[in-house]
């Protein structure tokens, strides 16, 4: 005898409220997350997440909403900066300063691992 699955009730389709959204998009962009692990959890569909994340994003970009993601750079001219560099061990050939809201500045020279530099970034800025 074959073995039949009979299906009485009609599931309805879930509404996510936008601050719902928002709270499982931002999990996703967790860094010890994947979007799969996190629509799992959720029970969505990974496509679904990521239609979300493109809908949050050009919402935002539209609104202008967080800013455009540059920050303010300042060229200083030469005499001060020589005279910086003078002042400190003359580390300044060829470097950046970066000086960031919090008040930590830090001194990139010319040769520099991306990674790391990016990694240390976003540790001291907060993200």
């Amino acid at each position: 005898m074959t073995a039949i699955e009979v299906i009485t009730s009609v599931q309805r389709r879930r509404r996510w409220s936008r601050d719902e959204k928002l709270r499982i998009v931002a999990e996703s962009a967790q860094p010890e997350r994947t979007a799969s692990q996190v629509a799992r959890a959720h029970g969505i569909a990974p496509g679904q997440l990521f239609t979300w994340r493109r809908q949050l994003l050009s919402e935002a970009l539209a609104g202008g909403v967080g800013g455009d993601g540059f920050v303010p750079v300042a060229i200083g001219n030469e005499a001060a900066a020589g005279a910086a560099c003078a002042a400190s061990a003359g580390i300044c050939e060829g470097a950046i300063e970066i000086r960031l809201p919090n008040g930590i500045v830090i001194v990139v020279r010319s040769v520099v691992e991306v990674e790391p530099l990016r990694r240390v970034l976003s540790a001291l800025g907060g993200r």
